[in-house]
């Protein structure tokens, strides 16, 4: 017996239309959504992969920068400590300064050496020709690379403008107190060449004068007392060493990347 039911035409219609609604959505969940879905996560990797192109191109531009930078501030810092000793125990910095004391025609009485115990803490002449902290010289790196190295710059010229001590920079004093003869002369123009001396500051000097020499005649049995034509010269000044490492070869940078 066939099923009968008592849907009319309008009602039978409507069903069809859920029906077919029902197929359209089932198609559309199971077949187009993973597709858009699909498309929608290529899509988010196509954008992470231009930021992450982005990003190593910048890293590629500041490498650039950073290396030319690199190479100027090992430049400025060979040229900044040329001019410092080497670091020297005290005996060897009595030989140095009575070689050099002899060499300038002088006779040394004495020589005091006060060896530091750590880097100088020590503030700068009140009339010294300091440059602009503010100021940093750029000349070597590329016009195009002027906004990263600019913005590598900043951090290194906060740094240096917040330093207030000299305790960082590994530089060594030594108070040196010495006690020449000669000529007036001679000992003025040793002044003058110690002052001369980038490495070498003094701090204090005093001309005292020497004993008369005692002249006997036996004919007239007469004492006189007579210029040596010398004079006594005590001078005090500071040495400075340092012992700086040459960061320019490969060693010192793996030696540098080690250490942070």
């Amino acid at each position: 017996m066939a099923l009968q039911t008592n849907l009319n035409k309008k009602d039978k219609m409507t069903i069809a239309i859920l029906l077919f609604s029902a197929a359209i959505f089932m198609i559309i969940w199971f077949l187009i959504r993973p597709t858009i879905t699909s498309i929608a996560t290529i899509n988010d990797k196509i954008d992470q992969a231009q930021l992450e192109q982005t990003t190593y191109k910048n890293k590629i531009i500041y490498l650039s920068s950073a290396g030319a930078l690199y190479d100027k501030a090992v430049d400025d810092l060979n040229a900044s400590t040329a001019d410092y000793y080497e670091i020297m125990d005290s005996s060897e910095i009595d030989k140095m300064v009575t070689s050099y004391v002899l060499k300038s025609g002088l006779f040394s009485e004495n020589l005091v050496i006060n060896m530091p115990k750590e880097a100088v803490d020590e503030i700068p002449y009140a009339y010294a020709d300091i440059p602009d902290k503010n100021y940093v010289n750029t000349g070597d790196i590329s016009e195009n690379e002027n906004d990263s190295a600019d913005t590598l710059i900043t951090p290194y010229v906060n740094a240096r403008n917040s330093v207030n001590s000299t305790q960082s920079s590994g530089v060594q004093c030594v108070g040196l107190t010495l006690v020449v003869t000669g000529t007036r002369s001679a000992c003025q123009a040793f002044i003058d060449d110690i002052s001369s001396k980038p490495a070498v500051r003094i701090t204090s000097f005093a001309w005292e004068p020497m004993d008369k020499i005692e002249q006997y005649d036996s004919e007239t049995g007469a004492v006189t007392y007579l210029d040596p034509g010398t004079i006594r010269l005590r001078i005090t000044l500071n040495l400075y060493m340092a012992d700086v490492k040459d960061y320019g070869t490969a060693a010192s940078v793996e030696a540098l990347g080690s250490e942070g």
